[in-house]
């Protein structure tokens, strides 16, 4: 039924594709995101674009994609200045990210698979990358870092050489610290602030030569092996946690800071204290991937 004229429900339809400078919009993504996932909210937002006129088809995706479709469309908004309008007619058809259920997350942690010939995978991408890449796959199991903070650390250290000692780590605490280079780690809902590696690791790092997160998915791909940088993530935490660390601990030198009353107000950390608890577990769980 269509209202009399002059009362026809408001639009929240974007420009036109036309009208859209596309090219402008990628600069604007590439300066809030890291380049990996800039591109995929670019492709997204001009592939899916027209669901903005159309809120309702959101719900239709699979909840598998569905969060990165949303992620696209509202960086599209904001670019657009609709933000607010956009934000305002998905909540009114209750649109919102996709959350894992509590069943769907008690069978994931049970019946994953994510680790399963992980070591096996470890070696044969050792096998076929060269030294300085070698080095940054080692250094991505040990930080626990997501896979870009992982190559953008990397080639921070080999852009100090030396100078990474009193620039980039912090003697006193043993820390790297990211949190100096707001630009490249901190992104708003993904961060690392800190992370403790081996000293010895850090000097043989800034003595390398930078990697190419591109260049090594097609050196794994020409040995048909996939990339796994997210599975070491996780292992980590995994086995950080099997050994003793705390939960807010794992958190904080993966970049994740809570809003809990406990962590806000209470939780107080040694630094020194935990990099050394830190370190002294890493050879534990290596060994699993060299023998």
């Amino acid at each position: 039924m269509v209202g009399p004229a002059g009362f026809e429900p408001a639009s929240i339809a974007p420009e036109t594709q036309k009208s859209i400078d596309w090219s402008e919009f990628k600069q604007y993504l590439l300066s809030k995101y890291v380049k990996a996932y800039a591109i995929l909210l670019f492709e997204s937002a001009q592939k899916h674009q027209n669901l903005l006129s159309n809120v309702n088809g959101i719900q239709l995706l699979k909840p598998t994609i569905r969060n990165n479709i949303l992620n696209s469309l509202l960086a599209l908004s904001r670019y657009q200045g609709t933000y607010d309008l956009v934000k305002s007619e998905m909540k009114a058809h209750g649109i919102k990210h996709y959350k894992p259920d509590q069943i769907t997350t008690f069978t994931r942690i049970f019946n994953s698979q994510a680790h399963e010939g992980l070591g096996e995978w470890y070696n044969q991408a050792m096998a076929v990358l060269d030294d300085n890449e070698k080095l940054c796959l080692r250094f991505m199991l040990l930080s626990g870092v997501r896979a870009m903070e992982g190559i953008n650390s990397f080639n921070l250290i080999v852009s100090l050489g030396n100078k990474y000692q009193t620039e980039y780590y912090n003697e006193n605490t043993g820390f790297l610290e990211h949190y100096k280079y707001s630009k490249l780690f901190l992104r708003g809902c993904k961060n690392v602030y800190i992370s403790a590696v081996p000293k010895q690791l850090l000097d043989e790092i800034s003595r390398s030569s930078k990697v190419s997160y591109n260049a090594i998915k097609k050196k794994l791909n020409k040995a048909k092996s996939p990339m796994r940088f997210k599975q070491l993530r996780s292992f980590y935490a995994t086995k950080m946690r099997e050994n003793g660390l705390l939960s807010e601990q794992i958190d904080l030198v993966q970049g994740r800071v809570g809003k809990s009353i406990f962590l806000q107000h209470y939780f107080k950390q040694n630094s020194r204290i935990l990099v050394d608890s830190i370190i002294g577990k890493l050879g534990q769980f290596e060994e699993f991937f060299v023998n």
